[in-house]
């Protein structure tokens, strides 16, 4: 049975979308050189498909970094709570 085709080879601005999607973490995280961020930019102007899929994946990291946040403080009661069950369990 031969493998469907994903349009993953398609080529738009030079660049297969397949490169597209291998880049598309670190052009999120900002961690691309410019030139390249220029070409993959041009790509996702001409190709819904990657387009489409980069804003999904965009707006999916956005929602995460705005919810994660640094854990909540524990209550000084609790801290020693948890200390002492620690000691309790690791004296057997």
């Amino acid at each position: 049975m031969a493998t469907p085709d994903l349009g993953l080879e398609t080529i738009v601005a030079g660049i297969r979308c397949r490169e597209v999607l291998d880049d598309l973490s670190n052009l999120l995280d900002g961690a691309l050189s410019g030139e390249r961020v220029r070409a993959l930019q041009a790509h996702l102007a001409g190709c819904d498909r990657c387009a489409r899929f980069g804003g999904e994946i965009s707006a999916t990291l956005a929602k995460l970094r705005e919810t994660m946040t640094e854990p909540a403080p524990v209550a000084p009661d609790a801290a020693a709570r948890l200390r002492d069950a620690v000691r309790r369990a690791q004296q057997g």
